[in-house]
Order: C-alpha cells, then structure tokens, then sequence
C-alpha cells in the first residue's frame, strides 16, 4: 500500500499513516506531515467560552511522538522529543521529531508566476464554466491549441498577459489544468480528480514503486 502525505496532512491521517508505517502495510511518499498529536479535553466556561485543555500526546506504535515542538506555551518542553531512529516491525529505521516522515520524500511541482495568477484569479474555473456551457463536451476530452488560444484571449482580458517564455514552460500544466476543471464540470469532480492524480509528482511516485518488481 501506498500513502500519500503533505504538509497538511494531520491528526487522525498522521495517526494512520504512522501505524500503517511501523506495521509495515505502507510506504509513505510525499513531504512531512503537519505534527498535530495532541489530545485535548473542552471544558465549557461562563459565557459561552470553553477551555482546551491538553491531556495527552498521541504516538505511533513505534514510539514516534506525532506532535510537532511548540514554542511560546507552557507546553514547549513536552513536545521537544527524541528524533530516533525508531524500529519498524521489521525492524526498518523510521525517524521521529513531530509529524510522519515519509518513506520517499516527494516535494511538489514548483508554483511559477504564471500558475500562481491562474489560481488565485479563478480564470481557469471562470473560462472552463463558460467553455462548458457553450460546448458539446464529449468523453475523452483534451484540451487542443485552439481552445488554448480562447484562453490566452479570455486572461488578457482579466489582466493575465504572460510573455511567450512563460505560457510555453508552463503550457503542459495548463492544458492539463484546463482539461481537469471542464471535466469537473461536465463529468463531476471524481473524473476530474483521475486526470489530476495522473499528473502529480507524489502519485507518479507512489505508482512507480507499486508497480516496479
């Protein structure tokens, strides 16, 4: 079994990822995981208030304390934890220290300028919403060089004008970006997910690793 993590990945997830890590049933591919392990207990409070109060520290089967250091609290000393190595089942080195560290440290695709203004403007959900509404969108869809060109056209207009350099280091994700939102819209957001796990570097990763004798 494969595992993907990033660094969002916390508490209930770190906990499986880590049993299933030191059982070893799972590798573990992607970036360190956020390091939330602590157990808390709300108390209510007049008013409407309640306080949180921190009872215990979850660890994985090994011994790995799951909680990142704090600093700036009362609890700073209790979460500095030795890093290990600790001992799988089988007796394979696993590190400690906040967090599950993967197997197979997998960072994600860098974010270009030109990939951040996408995202942040919404113009890929925008145009994909409108190319779907205009058009017959048939299973198997891919993006061509003309629908590519109503792009260019349609964030020029929202103030997106990136030079050549950038729309051709950057033209393969946004073809592929492009043919996930209108196949969310079209087909639903399970088939758009199929054409994102294809093209993500820790997925890649982990399939490789499944499927190598």
């Amino acid at each position: 079994m494969a595992i993907l993590v990033n660094e969002k990945t916390a508490s209930a997830s770190e906990i499986v990822s880590g049993a299933l890590q030191d059982h070893d049933r799972a590798t573990i591919f992607g970036v360190p995981t956020y390091g939330k392990g602590l157990v808390q207990q709300v108390y209510p409070l007049s008013g409407g208030t309640g306080m949180a109060l921190t009872t215990a520290f979850y660890y994985t089967p090994s011994g790995r304390s799951i909680q990142k250091p704090l600093t700036g609290g009362l609890l700073d000393a209790a979460t500095i934890v030795d890093k290990g190595p600790y001992k799988t089942d089988s007796g394979r080195e696993v590190h400690g220290g906040g967090g599950i560290q993967p197997d197979e440290i997998v960072p994600p695709e860098r974010q270009s300028r030109l990939r951040v203004a996408l995202d942040a403007s919404g113009v890929m959900t925008a145009f994909a919403g409108e190319y779907v509404r205009a058009h017959d969108v048939p299973n198997g869809f891919q993006v061509t060089g003309a629908i590519l060109d109503q792009l260019n056209v349609y964030a020029a207009a929202h103030s997106i004008q990136p030079d050549a350099r950038e729309c051709l280091a950057d033209r393969k994700w946004i073809e592929d970006r492009l043919q996930q939102e209108i196949v969310n819209l079209k087909f639903g957001v399970a088939k758009g997910d199929e054409i994102e796990i294809r093209h993500d570097p820790v997925a890649t990763a982990a399939l490789q690793r499944l499927t190598t004798p």
